[in-house]
């Protein structure tokens, strides 16, 4: 974040974060408001993105509701927030799914 600070005062160009949501690890009201937190003093912008789910990880990405509450809440601090659009997760395409496929086929 240190350095997130100092890029912003240097050059005055807004920080993108990328923050996977990841059912019930890092997607309650409390996990929004330390970001929240972490977000203070400088201009930046959360692209929230819900894990798309692979099995062998035995992690689930947070549901869309509960996605949108999130941001909700983050935006009530201030934060400017948004959801990013799913793709190709109904046919295992989506972002880290396919390469899970693909390994354990070649396996």
């Amino acid at each position: 974040m240190d350095s997130a600070k100092a890029y912003f005062k240097k050059t005055k160009r807004r920080i993108v974060f990328e923050y996977a949501l990841i059912e019930g690890k890092n997607d309650s009201f409390e996990n929004a408001d330390e970001l929240a937190s972490l977000m203070k003093g400088f201009s930046n912008h959360v692209n929230l993105i819900p894990l798309n789910e692979v099995k062998e990880r035995g992690l689930k990405g947070t549901n869309r509701h509960r996605a949108y509450a999130f941001m909700d809440r983050l935006k009530s601090h201030g934060v400017s927030a948004t959801i990013r659009r799913t793709m190709g997760e109904d046919i295992e395409g989506a972002c880290g799914q396919l390469r899970a496929k693909v390994l354990k086929e070649t396996q």
